[in-house]
């Protein structure tokens, strides 16, 4: 796994796993790395790598410091070489305070600029990233008594970035509980489904998606947790995963 900072002696290692990518059943050339350490005051600072170089030329690299399940600081390294029209090289550092958002960028080889955005109250920001999506997925499958502003941040496109809010209500609805098999372990999560996609989520204990499928253009598309390792009071478990069947887990 690759990282923006390597990780400090000071840091509690949390839990970490790996995203494997699947189309029509055929594992892609395609993986989403992520580790999460604690520091002493509490602080979650999550790493995430992204690397799609070999199919789609693309490589992110995040890093995301939370404390009381609020974002502080989001820092971004995005490269793609195929994508025509887009954001070729970003380097991006969001801040936040309450509701204001500071964002520190360079585009493109320019030199850094900054813009300063203002969220309306109790924004929810949506990171595009799988191991944040499961904690934002269910917040709006709890709201049910009108939209909430959402916060997506952005960066393949220059027009898009550094991100935009949008009003959604409704927008995910809770499927039902079940029992998993992951490797040696049995986990307990909850399936949510989206209003108006075909994308189901099964997401564990921990805000963690355990797998995730979606059809598009007559094609399933399954995105399945492997090497997912927790630390407990007790001990630390494990498991590697396994590919997909088209009828699930």
């Amino acid at each position: 796994m690759r990282y923006l900072h390597p990780v400090q002696a000071h840091e509690k290692f949390v839990a970490s796993g790996r995203y494997r990518f699947f189309g029509d059943g055929q594992e892609l050339d395609k993986s989403e790395s992520w580790v999460i350490h604690e520091h002493a005051d509490g602080g979650r600072l999550t790493r995430v790598d992204v690397d799609s170089r070999r199919t789609e030329g693309k490589s992110i690299l995040a890093e995301a410091l939370h404390s009381g399940g609020e974002l502080l600081r989001l820092n971004i390294r995005y490269e793609s070489t195929q994508f025509e029209g887009g954001v070729k090289e970003l380097r991006a550092s969001y801040q936040v305070s309450g509701s204001e958002i500071q964002v520190g960028y360079n585009m493109n080889g320019a030199e850094r600029d900054y813009i300063e955005m203002k969220l309306p109250p109790a924004t929810l920001i949506d990171i595009p990233l799988l191991v944040f999506r499961g904690a934002a997925i269910k917040a709006l499958a709890e709201r049910t008594d009108g939209a909430r502003a959402i916060f997506v941040p952005l960066y393949e496109h220059a027009q898009l970035f550094p991100g935009r809010i949008k009003l959604i209500e409704s927008a995910v609805a809770f499927a039902g509980e079940e029992t998993v098999g992951l490797g040696n372990r049995q986990l307990h999560v909850r399936r949510f489904q989206y209003r108006n996609a075909a994308r189901t989520y099964w997401i564990d204990e921990s805000d963690i998606i355990i797998r995730r499928s979606n059809a598009y253009q007559q094609r399933e598309f399954i995105v399945a947790i492997s090497n997912y390792a927790r630390t407990s009071a007790k001990s630390q478990t494990c498991d590697r995963g396994m590919a997909p069947s088209r009828s699930g887990f």
